[in-house]
């Protein structure tokens, strides 16, 4: 982080902190319209959901808001129970909702100062609507670029018989792993080179720029490089050996974007991101990272971190043909060789390792982004397969 950034990020803190401070102390905030961004799910009015939820309902309302069960990490998650008027509640409007917010001075700053929750506002109000996958359908999500406050509000799927299993015994089966594979074929199909990427959707980083951002803001290599030393047990010798070159060598793979199509990335496919739908198939969700690039980097990354390393090897050939054979179906009317696919598979697990890496490397003041031993089990899966395809001279 060179010193203009590190003043920058410094003035932006401070803004952020003063509001923060002002939410915590100040009047209470009454968002009333769709434009306002409430700061948190105990800030949501009846007034703002009404706006948000009934706009195509003449006549209906909501008149109750609960809360119910959530957490706090990354993001501010809760459930909420809205109830309606007589015309709501005839109209079928959403009853069991889930939000994500960055409710506190440590999310705004990791997930508002990165813009990266430019990048979820834009998937959940322009591109999820268009897709037919596995994932919680969104109602509305804001973003303030001033006080870095955002919202999503998306269906509560646990009602419905969705489960979120814990990652770490989250065993993947052969069905599931072809079930990951054409999730991700259908939405990278959806928006395959697509000429949105110029028009609508051109506020959706490239994954390079994407992660230059970080790399500026966050003192993104700096933390990979301490995760690695708190990794070195499972990551393979060889490769711990190689530890100076994994960052260049994951820029590099990330250049590589630039001559292959683009398509959205959802960009943080970890197994904890999997969900069961009520017959137990597979599908993703949290999209708060999404960029465009490169289709391997979200392929290599689920196989990479989600299968048992001998599974993986076992399967990856007829998963990437599978793959290639789903983005046909979806209308990509010339999908990558075999051959160019699994360079491309080879090439691009680096984001997946370094992902892990800078999860495991916080400081002991930061919130825990995950488990440990469940980062751990996903970094020696990742790391594997980045020396089992000699992906460091893949990438060249």
């Amino acid at each position: 982080m060179v010193v203009r950034d590190k003043v920058r990020a410094v003035g932006l803190a401070a803004r952020v902190g003063r509001h923060v401070a002002r939410e915590k102390v100040g009047p209470k905030v009454r968002p009333t319209t769709p434009e306002a961004v409430p700061p948190s799910a105990e800030s949501i009015t009846t007034e703002w959901l009404t706006a948000v939820l009934c706009r195509n309902v003449p006549g209906a309302r909501v008149v109750k808001v609960g809360l119910g069960r959530g957490d706090n990490g990354t993001s501010a998650r809760r459930a909420v129970a809205v109830t309606y008027n007589e015309k709501g509640a005839t109209a079928g409007l959403p009853t069991r909702l889930f939000t994500k917010s960055t409710a506190t001075f440590a999310s705004r700053l990791l997930l508002g100062l990165t813009e990266i929750v430019e990048g979820e506002t834009l998937f959940y109000n322009r591109m999820r609507p268009e897709l037919t996958i596995r994932s919680p359908r969104s109602f509305h999500a804001c973003f303030d670029p001033r006080t870095y406050r955002s919202l999503v509000l998306v269906e509560d799927l646990a009602h419905e018989g969705w489960k979120f299993p814990d990652p770490l015994h989250n065993r993947v089966t052969r069905a599931d792993a072809e079930d990951m594979v054409s999730e991700m074929a259908t939405y990278h199909a959806a928006f395959w080179d697509s000429s949105r990427f110029d028009t609508d959707l051109r506020r959706l980083r490239p994954a390079r720029e994407w992660q230059e951002n970080l790399n500026r803001k966050v003192g993104f290599e700096k933390r990979t490089l301490v995760g690695l030393e708190r990794a070195r047990e499972v990551v393979p010798r060889e490769l711990y050996a190689d530890r100076n070159a994994l960052y260049p060598a994951f820029m590099r793979s990330l250049e590589l974007h630039r001559t292959a199509p683009a398509t959205l990335l959802h960009q943080d496919v970890h197994l904890g991101n999997w969900l069961r739908d009520a017959d137990g198939r597979m599908g993703l969700y949290d999209w708060q990272c999404v960029a465009r690039g490169h289709w391997a980097l979200d392929y290599s990354y689920a196989l990479a971190g989600g299968l048992a390393t001998e599974d993986r090897r076992n399967w990856e050939k007829d998963l990437l043909n599978l793959y290639l054979e789903r983005l046909g179906e979806h209308g990509v009317g010339e999908p990558p060789s075999f051959e160019e696919a699994w360079l491309g598979y080879r090439q691009q697990p680096m984001h997946a390792l370094v992902f892990g890496l800078f999860t495991l490397g916080g400081s002991r003041f930061e919130p825990e982004l995950q488990p440990r031993d469940y980062t751990l089990a996903a970094i020696k899966r990742i790391a594997q397969h980045v020396v089992d395809l000699e992906s460091i001279n893949a990438i060249g």
